[in-house]
């Protein structure tokens, strides 16, 4: 069998390997271009917004005539919305964010929590049972708003081929917590930054790194032969 082999010239056992592994080879369906799989996401997102806009005592259209509330509501939904096309070009071999495009969404993420911290006046009096009892519901309530569209941006991320799992998994995360916060700020009648920032901010950053340290375990796109 050796001495076969040795006999063989480099063009036949270039055949013989193409074949071998021709014949693993399994097809797939081709990906759905980008800007479709962002459309049908940001359907699934503007569900969940029907949702949450019909579910609130809020006073939310009033609010809208404040520039700085709009503002703040539009740079979230835009900053989740980049973040998603670039979680979507991430699942793409060569397909990388590019830096105008992350910087522009880090931007809008620090411009909109600035708007936060200056739309009302600060207020430290909180008792601290009503702060936690209130407070704990916002963070959940942000949490169940994101999971659908995590869940499903993940699952359109991970049919790809991503190599940077751990970016992958950060842009995902980070825009269905982005997109969550949005909501809330339509969901919840609360304006005071201490409650924003602690119920609400903080665990969209909080969760955002665990999704990239989910992405970094899970999310990498590994050849068939290594998959546990």
């Amino acid at each position: 069998m050796a001495a076969e082999a040795s006999q063989m010239t480099h063009a036949e056992r270039h055949r013989l390997l193409v074949d071998a592994l021709a014949a693993n080879v399994k097809p797939v369906r081709p990906l759905w271009p980008v800007c479709v799989r962002l459309g049908l996401w940001l359907v699934l997102e503007a569900l969940v917004l029907l949702w949450v806009a019909t579910h609130t005592g809020n006073d939310f259209l009033r609010k809208f005539a404040y520039l700085d509330y709009a503002l703040e509501v539009v740079f979230f939904a835009a900053a989740a919305t980049l973040a998603a096309m670039l979680a979507l070009r991430a699942a793409i071999p060569g397909r990388d964010a590019k830096r105008p495009e992350v910087a522009l969404s880090i931007v809008l993420v620090l411009i909109g929590s600035a708007l936060v911290l200056v739309g009302e006046p600060m207020r430290t009096g909180y008792p601290l049972a009503e702060f936690l009892h209130v407070g704990i519901g916002c963070a959940l309530e942000t949490c169940l708003l994101a999971a659908l569209p995590w869940t499903a941006l993940w699952w359109a991320v991970q049919r790809g081929a991503p190599m940077r799992g751990a970016a992958a998994g950060f842009l995902t995360g980070a825009a269905a917590l982005l997109c969550s916060f949005a909501m809330m700020r339509i969901k919840c009648p609360i304006d005071e930054p201490l409650h924003l920032v602690t119920w609400h901010l903080l665990p969209v950053f909080v969760l955002t790194a665990l999704s990239a340290l989910a992405g970094a375990a899970w999310l990498r796109f590994r050849p068939r032969g290594q998959r546990m």
